[in-house]
């Protein structure tokens, strides 16, 4: 699977409260016949758990608060009527639930004044009103166009209406509902839906919490299974069982050796021999929230000088951009001061990519920790920061964690992986 797409997926899944603390961590190993004795540099430095307590889905008046907030920031725009379609990040945001997309329109329409209304094919309204937290449910039959009934919600108002667009709309939905509504104007709603995502509430960091606590722990569990003679992809779906005996769907890129310079290089059916690199980058979804961590270390007893120099290097640039944190500061800051400590350090032009992204439902989502973002950085934003060197036949070696935003600082999220 393509970084993208995994990112992607993860950040879509719904993840549940997590099983029982009966499984030992050697259980994924246990699957391959063998013992779990790994030798690894650094080794794991947290306490791995199976087991967590409950944390309740988000409530009927979360979704009606993010009503009232999408409904403002319409206005704010411009609008009259926001119209959202299934199978975004963001109907799902205001609505509970995705349902898919297909050739059929499910659709969130919101006017200012008045319900907010779902409008479904009628032979899914009842999967469609189960699923969902907010809204009426209205229905269409096969025969007809769900863009007319879109004009009859909006009534009289349909002749002046100037409808926000949810950004990821596909362009031919856009297309029929100019077309059912001629005298209609859309406007972008990207501004308004990034707006409205981007500082996260407590609840939502609660969740975000407990997806990375549950990737670090499958991480971590994995690296103490690995073995002689294991091939990346065995490593990998071991990512994923770990993540399976803590409740929810995850996984991770599995690079190994020389592999582990290539960003986003993935499995290549590599064999795991003494002496290797072995990179995890990896995440879950936990009810809707994604999280995102890199794991490096050294497969054996005593790594080389040059892999303890880069390590410790892409470390201490990890903690200055981290304590740069700060509501105010541009988000290209955060960048800069990473890049400052690996370039000083003499290995500037290995790395290639930005130190961080923003994350939330989604596993990249605004706002870009990357040079020419002057966004300044507010409490609440939660973002990775995952500074890297990546030397192309020799190795890589990148450390992800994630952090918010607080008004007095970074709060880190992830526990930090220990200096060699």
């Amino acid at each position: 699977m393509q970084r993208r797409d995994f990112v992607s997926a993860l950040g879509s899944a719904s993840g549940s409260v997590a099983l029982g603390g009966a499984f030992p961590t050697a259980a994924g190993a246990a699957e391959f016949g063998i013992p779990a004795a790994s030798k690894t540099v650094p080794k794991t430095n947290i306490e791995i758990r199976t087991s967590y307590p409950a944390i309740p889905p988000l409530g009927k008046d979360v979704f009606e608060q993010r009503l009232e907030q999408a409904r403002k920031l319409t206005k704010d725009a411009g609008a009259t009527v926001l119209v959202a379609t299934s199978g975004s990040t963001n109907f799902t945001y205001l609505v509970g639930s995705g349902f898919g997309r297909s050739e059929r329109l499910i659709a969130l329409v919101l006017p200012l004044n008045g319900e907010a209304v779902l409008v479904s094919p009628s032979f899914e309204a009842e999967r469609v009103r189960r699923g969902a937290r907010i809204g009426a449910v209205r229905g269409w039959e096969e025969h007809e166009s769900p863009y007319t009934l879109v004009r009859e919600i909006l009534g009289t108002a349909a002749t002046r209406a100037v409808i926000l667009v949810e950004p990821k709309t596909e362009y031919w939905t856009a297309m029929r509902m100019v077309a059912a509504l001629p005298n209609a104007r859309l406007i972008d709603g990207s501004a308004v839906f990034e707006r409205m995502r981007l500082v996260k509430s407590a609840d939502e960091i609660v969740r975000m919490k407990r997806a990375i606590e549950i990737t670090e722990d499958a991480i971590a569990a994995s690296h103490d299974q690995l073995q002689t003679g294991m091939r990346d992809s065995d490593i990998a779906a071991l990512v994923s069982r770990e993540h399976a005996l803590r409740g929810v769907s995850g996984g991770a890129l599995v690079q190994l050796g020389a592999q582990s310079a290539l960003p986003h290089g993935g499995t290549i059916d590599a064999t795991l021999k003494e002496g290797m690199v072995v990179l995890m980058d990896g995440g879950c979804g936990f009810q809707g929230y994604a999280s995102d961590i890199t794991r490096t270390r050294w497969f054996g007893d005593s790594p080389p000088a040059r892999f303890r120099e880069v390590y410790n290097l892409v470390h201490d640039a990890q903690t200055a951009a981290i304590e740069k944190v700060k509501p105010g500061v541009p988000a290209q800051e955060i960048d800069r001061a990473a890049r400052a400590v690996i370039t000083k350090g003499g290995f500037g032009q290995y790395f290639t990519h930005r130190v961080g992204h923003g994350m939330g439902m989604d596993g990249h989502e605004e706002t870009y920790m990357v040079e020419g973002n002057t966004r300044a950085l507010e409490p609440g934003f939660v973002f990775s920061v995952e500074p890297g060197i990546y030397m192309l036949g020799e190795f890589g070696v990148r450390h992800e964690d994630d952090v918010v935003c607080s008004e007095s600082g970074a709060e880190i999220m992830s526990r930090r992986a220990p200096k060699i």
